[in-house]
């Protein structure tokens, strides 16, 4: 299978702050993803004053400030994003940020950014699809994530980022729900994306907790995998709760990795590590009794037994009523010039 491409999605987990921010990249590379993404944006082209919070930032957050406000302390400079992505690709790690507004979409384009995700809140945003699907950068990728998306809205937006450009989209199945409950998770719909999207990659952006989720999304063949990182669940801010820990995110990684090994080719066959086995746990066409040269082999004078290294019992039919041609001690394997031995 495709290697899974594993992004530690910092999003705004550093609460405004470039020292933390590093220290993230920092705890990412060692936890040994792909890439870090961040989010850019300008709180008051994203977000109008009336807008209540989602339940889960009230949980996280409290109710005592708009979200508006919540968010402004998240912001991270433009300068700041420019010096913590050079950072991250001089640690060897891809680096990519999520653009919220348009501000930042033009900001990210003069950066000459290859990689643009889409978040489930935008799908249903035409001009911002139709500004991102447009971008004229060699190499360019996007990553859509689907969160509370029908499969008529995913069609719909992907038909407007490809109107003016042919561009390679990635298909992110999400919830967007922070923590995910597992019965929401639905790993399986990846498959119902594959069906509908047969000629686009799928992906999982992964808000459950823990890394069962991102495994058992391998086992369906996807190429991508994002996971919202933190260096510690209790610090204040919307998304450090339904984040991953380092020693989380390392985890997952690893495991992930495992199972691209387990899914393997997709081909029955005998493995070279089970090959050797043959010959201890199949069995062979045995001499039940003392058989004297000359004797007709019947079911009376045979038995299967192991090792596998005789004639197969799949001849059995046709050795019975043979003549034996040898002198045969109980239990050893029966040699007939008709049949060949499996050494």
């Amino acid at each position: 299978m495709k290697k899974v491409y594993i992004v530690a999605e910092i999003g705004c987990n550093h609460n405004g702050s470039k020292e933390l921010a590093k220290k993230m990249v920092d705890e990412a590379k060692k936890c040994g993803v792909d890439a870090v993404k961040f989010q850019t944006f300008n709180s008051s082209l994203l977000i109008s004053k009336y807008a209540d919070k989602a339940e889960y930032q009230k949980r996280t957050t409290g109710e005592n400030e708009s979200q508006l406000e919540m968010t402004r302390k998240l912001e991270l400079s433009h300068e700041d994003y420019l010096y913590l992505r050079d950072y991250a690709i001089s640690l060897g790690l891809e680096v990519f940020s999520t653009a919220f507004d348009f501000e930042s979409i033009a900001f990210l384009e003069k950066e000459k950014q290859k990689i643009w995700k889409i978040p489930s809140g935008e799908i249903t945003n035409l001009p911002y699809l139709e500004k991102i699907g447009s971008i004229e950068i060699e190499n360019k990728l996007i990553i859509l994530s689907t969160g509370m998306s029908t499969i008529e809205e995913i069609k719909k937006a992907i038909e407007i980022l490809q109107s003016k450009k042919k561009n390679r989209i990635i298909i992110l199945h999400c919830n967007t729900e922070y923590p995910t409950p597992d019965e929401d998770v639905n790993i399986s719909a990846i498959q119902d994306l594959q069906e509908h999207f047969p000629n686009y990659e799928i992906g999982f952006s992964d808000h459950s907790v823990g890394c069962i989720g991102a495994i058992m999304a391998v086992s369906y063949g996807i190429s991508f995998i994002e996971k919202h990182f933190t260096l510690d669940k209790n610090f204040p801010g919307p998304d450090h709760k339904a984040s991953a820990t380092p020693q989380e995110l390392k985890e997952l990684v690893e495991n992930v990795k495992r199972a691209e090994i387990i899914y393997g080719t997709g081909i029955k066959k005998v493995t070279t590590s089970e090959a050797k086995n043959k010959k201890i746990a199949r069995k062979s066409i045995i001499a039940k009794k003392k058989i004297k040269k000359g004797e007709i082999f019947t079911e009376d004078n045979l038995i299967c037994k192991r090792p596998g290294s005789g004639i197969s019992p799949m001849y059995w039919h046709e050795i019975i009523g043979k003549q034996a041609e040898y002198d045969f001690e109980e239990d050893e394997l029966i040699k007939s010039s008709y049949f060949k031995n499996e050494e």
